[in-house]
C-alpha cells in the first residue's frame, strides 16, 4: 500500500463569544474623506486601548494618532474613489474591518445639531455631508434650488457598513413634504419653483447612534443606474452604454427607472482589466463572491458618479433582440454564448432558440442577483417541435439552496445555475423570466445568461472567524485575527464550486509576517470547506500583514489557481438559528501577530518528527503541555477534523499535568488514504489581565505517516 500522510494540528485561538478579550471595531466618523485632504477619524468598539495605528486596504491613506481613539488620516491625492476597508491595531491585535468612503467631492461633517426643523443645515451643491442620526429622530439640511432643475439627493446606508436603512423627503419651508424616497436612498427632485427647500433623513424604524452613520450628496449627477451590457471580455476595451441621471454629454433614453423617473444614457468605451478587481468597492455582499468582474465609475469634472459592476462574460456577447417574448418570436442563438438582456418591463418573458446535437454537455446559468440586482431568475428548456402540442419539458433550472457559510455567512443567491446534458439532436427552446417581475418595472434589472461548454473550477471565501468547538454554537461577532508567538490558529475556507467540479483544492498562503507559516491543508474532494492552519514560533516578532490565501487544484488537464476573498460578519448575531448573520465581503484578509505575548497555553508533540505507523497498526503520540499565567482548569481535548476521528474519546489532562498522550488505533479508526488535517479542541477558563475569562483551546502540527 503507498503510504498516505496525516497532517494532525492543534491550535489554540480566541474564540467568538465571552473569551479572551478581542478587539473590535464597531464604528468610524466621518466613515470617509475627500482624496487630497486630511481628516480627523475617531474609532469606537471593544477592547481599543492601546490602539495606536488605521490599516487600510488601499494604498496611499495613512494616519496618526493624537488622543486616544482620534486619528489624524491623511488621504493622498490618487488615492482612488470608492470604498475600502479600515481596521485598528492593538496591544490585542487587529479588529474586524470597516468601509471607508474615498471620494473626489469637497465634504463637511456634522458640528452642531440638526435633528430640528429650526436648525436645518446649509447643504453646499456638489458636496458630501458626513453625519450619524440621533434614535428616533430626523437630520435636517436645506438648500436653494431653481425650477426645472434636476436635483439628486443621495444617502449612503449599508455599502458603509451602517445599520441604516435611508429614508428621504423634501419639505418645502413650512416643513410640508414635497416629495419622498422610502427605499433606495435616492430621491430624484425637479422642485417646482424657485426658493429654498428642506431634506429630512431619517432610518427606515428611527434607529440612531454611532452605527447608524451616513454620507449625504446632493449634486446633479452623475448618478448610474445601469450599465449595458452587464458584461465584457476580460482584457479587452469594450463599448458600453450608461444609463442614469444627470450624465454629461447624455441623451434622453425614453426609459424611467423603477422610481418612475426618466433616464439618459451615454456611450462610452471601457478598458477592461485582465483580473478581477473588486477592491474599489469591498462591501458586497457574499454572494457576489463568485462573480468576477470589476467596478466603474464615470469621472466628470464635477466628480465622479457612484459604481456600477461589470461582470467577465463566459463567451461571445449576444444582445437581448425584442420583442423575444412568445414561442413565435423567440431569437436564435449560436451556441456557445452569452446573452445580455433584461427583465424590461414588468413580467418579461424571454424565449431564445438553439441547435444542438445528441452528447453535447452545456453549463446554463444566469447572472443577475450575484451582480447586485434585485432579481430571482429562473430558466425552463424545452425540446421544439413543429405541433406546439408536442412541445417537450426538459428541465426547469431553479437557484441552488447550498450554501458551504450555512448561516454564518450566507452567501445564497437566487441566480439558477444547471448541468444540460442533450439526450437527441434536435432544436431546443429556452425561457428565462424573474420570478418575482411580474409587477416590477425596473430597466435595471439587467442579467446574463451563460450556455457554454462545461468549464470545472472553484472560488474561496475565508472567515475572520476560528471555527467553532460546540456544534451548537449559535453566535457570531464581527472579529480580527490574531496570532501569539508559539501558536498555531485556524480559519475556515469555504469553496464554491462550479460546473461540477468535485477535485481537491490545496490551500497555501502568500505574504505572511516574519516567524509565521502556513501549515499545508486542503479541501478535501467533494467537500466545500476545510481549514486554514497558521503557526508561529516563539521568537515571531509582533507585526500586522494584509495575507494572501491561495487555492490550486486541478480539472482534468486545466490547472486552477484562486485567491480567496475575504469575509467578515458586519454586526453580532446572538442566535443564528433565529437570525442569519449579517455577513459581507473584504478588500483583503488582515493578520496581526503578537509576539510580545505568547500563547496562554501551548500543546505540542513531545518530538518534533514525522510520526511513522504501519497500516493497522496503533499510534501513541506524547503531547507536551505548557501553561503560562493563571490557566491551570483539567482540560478535556476532543479530536475533530474527520468523522472517523471525531469517534475517538475525549482525552482527560489533568490539571497540574504536563504530559498527555494522543492514541489512534487504525483498526478501529477507519481512515481511508489520503492527506488529512484534524484537531484537538477545549474550551478552559482562566485570568487575562485579573479578569476571569473563557477560551477555546486547540494544538501545535503533528504529522503522521502511515505506511
Amino acid at each position: 500500500m503507498r503510504p498516505f500522510l496525516i497532517t494532525l494540528a492543534t491550535f489554540i485561538s480566541t474564540a467568538a463569544f465571552a473569551e479572551l478579550p478581542v478587539i473590535t471595531l464597531t464604528s468610524i466618523f466621518p466613515p470617509g474623506g475627500q482624496a487630497g485632504t486630511e481628516v480627523e477619524v475617531t474609532v469606537t468598539g471593544a477592547e481599543l486601548d492601546g490602539a495606536n495605528a488605521l490599516f487600510f486596504s488601499v494604498p496611499g491613506i495613512t494616519a496618526k494618532p493624537t488622543t486616544p481613539n482620534h486619528f489624524a488620516v491623511t488621504l493622498g491625492k490618487d488615492v482612488p474613489v470608492g470604498i475600502c476597508d479600515l481596521r485598528v491595531a492593538g496591544k490585542l491585535g487587529v479588529t474586524n474591518p470597516r468601509a471607508f468612503s474615498v471620494s473626489d467631492r469637497k465634504e463637511q461633517i456634522k458640528a452642531k445639531p440638526h435633528d430640528k426643523l429650526g436648525s436645518a443645515v446649509e447643504l453646499t451643491p456638489g458636496t458630501i455631508f458626513n453625519g450619524a442620526l440621533t434614535a428616533s429622530g430626523s437630520d435636517y439640511f436645506m438648500f436653494t434650488a431653481k425650477k426645472g432643475e434636476r436635483v439628486l439627493v443621495e444617502s449612503t446606508g449599508s455599502e458603509i457598513d451602517s445599520r441604516l436603512t435611508p429614508v428621504i423627503a423634501v419639505l418645502d419651508p413650512a416643513g410640508k413634504e414635497v416629495e419622498s424616497a422610502r427605499r433606495g436612498g435616492l430621491l430624484d427632485f425637479t422642485p417646482p419653483t424657485d426658493g429654498q427647500f428642506i431634506i429630512e433623513l431619517h432610518d427606515l424604524a428611527y434607529g440612531g447612534g454611532p452605527e447608524y452613520p451616513y454620507r449625504l450628496k446632493l449634486t446633479q449627477g452623475p448618478r448610474l443606474d445601469f450599465i449595458f451590457p452587464p458584461a465584457g471580455q476580460a482584457g479587452s476595451k469594450g463599448k458600453f452604454t450608461l444609463y442614469g441621471r444627470g450624465l454629461p454629454g447624455g441623451k434622453p433614453a425614453d426609459l424611467v427607472a423603477i422610481d418612475r423617473k426618466p433616464l439618459e444614457k451615454l456611450d462610452v468605451e471601457i478598458d477592461i482589466p485582465a483580473a478581477p478587481n473588486t477592491a474599489s468597492n469591498s462591501t458586497a455582499r457574499p454572494r457576489a463572491v463568485t462573480a468576477d468582474g470589476f467596478f466603474y465609475r464615470l469621472k466628470t469634472p464635477g466628480g465622479s458618479s457612484n459604481p456600477v459592476f461589470i461582470g467577465f462574460a463566459t463567451g461571445s456577447i449576444v444582445a437581448e433582440t425584442e420583442p423575444n417574448n412568445t414561442p413565435a418570436q423567440m431569437q436564435k442563438l449560436s451556441l456557445p454564448c452569452e446573452v445580455a438582456g433584461q427583465f424590461y418591463p414588468a413580467a418579461d418573458n424571454d424565449c431564445f432558440v438553439f441547435d444542438a446535437k445528441k452528447g453535447d454537455n452545456y453549463w446554463v446559468e444566469v447572472i443577475s442577483n450575484r451582480a447586485g440586482v434585485a432579481t430571482s431568475p429562473f430558466v425552463l428548456i424545452q425540446r421544439d417541435a413543429a405541433d406546439s402540442k408536442d412541445v417537450k419539458d426538459i428541465k426547469e433550472i431553479y437557484a441552488t439552496d447550498s450554501d458551504p457559510g450555512g448561516k454564518r455567512f450566507v452567501a445564497l443567491s437566487f441566480d439558477p445555475a444547471a448541468r444540460f446534458e442533450v439526450k437527441e439532436d434536435g432544436t431546443y427552446r429556452l425561457q428565462v423570466r424573474d420570478l418575482f417581475g411580474g409587477a416590477r418595472s425596473n430597466p435595471a434589472s439587467t442579467y446574463r445568461l451563460s450556455i457554454r461548454k462545461e468549464s470545472p473550477n472553484f472560488r474561496l471565501a475565508i472567515l475572520a472567524e476560528p471555527p467553532p468547538v460546540k456544534k451548537d454554537e449559535n453566535a457570531v461577532a464581527p472579529r480580527g485575527m490574531l496570532i501569539r508567538a508559539s501558536e498555531t490558529i485556524a480559519f475556515k475556507v469555504l469553496a464554491y464550486r462550479t460546473d461540477s467540479f468535485t477535485g481537491p483544492i490545496e490551500l497555501s498562503a502568500e505574504n505572511l509576517p516574519e516567524g509565521v507559516k502556513c501549515i499545508p491543508s486542503k479541501i478535501e474532494s467533494g467537500k466545500n470547506d476545510g481549514l486554514l492552519l497558521l503557526s508561529a514560533d516563539e521568537k515571531a516578532a509582533t507585526a500586522v500583514a494584509a495575507i494572501h490565501v491561495i487555492g490550486t487544484a486541478k480539472a482534468g488537464d486545466t490547472a486552477l489557481r484562486h485567491q480567496a476573498r475575504g469575509g467578515t460578519t458586519v454586526w453580532t448575531t446572538a442566535n443564528i438559528t433565529n437570525e442569519p448573520a449579517t455577513s459581507r465581503l473584504t478588500s483583503d484578509f488582515v493578520l496581526a501577530v503578537n509576539g510580545a505575548e505568547p500563547a496562554p497555553i501551548t500543546i505540542q508533540p513531545a518530538e518534533d518528527k514525522v510520526w511513522e505507523v504501519p497500516a493497522g497498526g496503533k499510534l501513541d503520540i506524547p503531547l507536551n503541555i505548557t501553561r503560562r499565567g493563571e490557566f491551570t482548569e483539567a482540560l478535556k481535548l476532543k479530536a475533530a477534523g474527520t468523522a472517523a476521528i471525531e469517534a475517538l474519546k475525549e482525552i482527560d489532562v489533568d490539571a497540574k499535568t504536563k504530559t498527555a498522550k494522543l492514541s489512534i488505533d487504525l483498526k478501529t479508526v477507519k481512515i481511508p488514504a489520503g492527506t488529512y488535517t484534524i484537531y484537538l479542541s477545549a474550551q478552559t477558563k482562566g485570568k487575562h489581565a485579573k479578569k476571569d475569562v473563557t477560551m477555546t483551546l486547540y494544538s501545535a502540527p503533528i504529522r503522521i505517516v502511515i505506511q
